[in-house]
């Protein structure tokens, strides 16, 4: 397993020599030691599911960075007047961290600015207050979450299928799961904002919260492109945008070229979130971009007769209802997997674990 991490390890230095290296028809080449590592480490019996989620994000990032983009070229932080590749090395080098650790683009002219939470306008000393608050109180969320689904039966590798579970249960066992997964994503979160604006390697501004608000999930679409982290978002899109204009040629903003950047940004989430060869998550992420594709024909036709206008508000609650409803109905082959994998019984509490943990033990 240490040799397979170490390999993995590799992989990420050399995408990091591939975005500090300057414009060159060879860069190309740096793509294939990645490619070729990472599918041994993937596909070794040695290897565990989040070595196999690790390098196939960093296979994807390395297509996007190395192959499809000429990232000198092509991106620049705000105020950046200057292509990168007229700096020296360490320059460039620092350029390539800030822009590794920054998948969202924030600060970057791919920003996506629409579908990311403001960016906070406070002092350092203000953000790293503010922060460890919300750290303590995600922490706390976290640990709640993860104690009440470690120790549900229905969290569990012997657990019945999702879909044979109670309605009310079901109904319950999506919000913790979508909770949980927040919440824990949210503490990983924090805590590098921290150290990164803590050591003054990036300014307060370069890190907005993670989700967006749970009041903007009113459409299926906007659960996953607003309120749901948007950590993927640039390499799914920049495959999308591949597929969609430089392989099958749709012009860019047509309904050809929007639907196959969402179905191909959900194919890859499909490839991601495969947990020990279970190809099950494929139904719910692809179901996803089904249910959206629906969703949007009648939020189409209810624009045509000018009915969402008539009734804002009792639409909103419906939409929360309908994502609500549609998740719960629509999450069994993924959750069922997590099950199989023994994700969904890992008891990842941290403050309020380690509490529960002492008080149960016979010293």
């Amino acid at each position: 397993m240490n040799y397979l991490f170490v390999s993995a390890s590799l992989t990420k230095c050399i995408i990091l020599i591939g975005l500090v290296v300057r414009s060159s028809p060879y860069r190309w080449l740096l793509w294939v030691p990645v490619a070729a590592v990472n599918t041994y480490c993937y596909l070794s019996t040695d290897s565990e599911n989040s070595l196999r989620v690790q390098v196939l994000l960093d296979t994807l990032t390395a297509s996007d960075y190395i192959l499809l983009t000429d990232v000198q070229r092509e991106f620049r932080q705000v105020g950046q007047r200057e292509p990168i590749s007229s700096a020296g090395i360490w320059p460039r080098f620092k350029w390539a961290l800030q822009l590794w650790i920054s998948p969202r683009g924030v600060g970057w002219n791919f920003e996506p600015k629409s579908s990311l939470p403001p960016h906070p306008n406070l002092t350092k000393l203000e953000f790293l207050r503010s922060r460890f608050i919300s750290l303590a109180l995600a922490l706390i969320g976290n640990d709640i979450a993860f104690i009440l689904a470690s120790s549900d039966p229905g969290f569990s590798k012997h657990a019945p299928a999702f879909h044979k579970q109670p309605v009310t249960w079901r109904l319950y066992a999506t919000a913790l799961f979508f909770f949980r997964t927040r919440s824990a994503l949210t503490v990983n979160y924090l805590m590098i904002s921290l150290l990164c604006v803590g050591t003054g390697m990036t300014e307060p501004s370069s890190w907005p919260d993670l989700f967006g608000k749970w009041g903007h999930s009113y459409t299926l679409r906007r659960f996953w492109g607003v309120t749901w982290h948007q950590q993927l978002r640039r390499i799914f899109s920049s495959h999308g945008r591949f597929l969609a204009h430089r392989v099958f040629g749709f012009p860019s903003g047509s309904i050809a070229s929007s639907y196959t950047q969402l179905y191909v940004a959900f194919f890859l989430s499909s490839i991601i979130h495969v947990l020990s060869f279970d190809f099950r998550p494929f139904r719910f992420f692809l179901l996803q971009a089904v249910v959206i594709t629906f969703e949007d024909t009648i939020i189409l036709i209810g624009r045509e007769y000018r009915v969402q206008k008539k009734l804002t508000i009792p639409f909103r609650l419906l939409g929360y209802l309908w994502v609500y409803w549609t998740l719960t109905l629509t999450l069994g082959p993924w959750f069922d997997t997590m099950n199989v994998a023994g994700v969904n019984e890992y008891n990842g509490a941290y403050v309020l674990g380690f509490l529960r943990d002492w008080l149960l033990s016979e010293d």
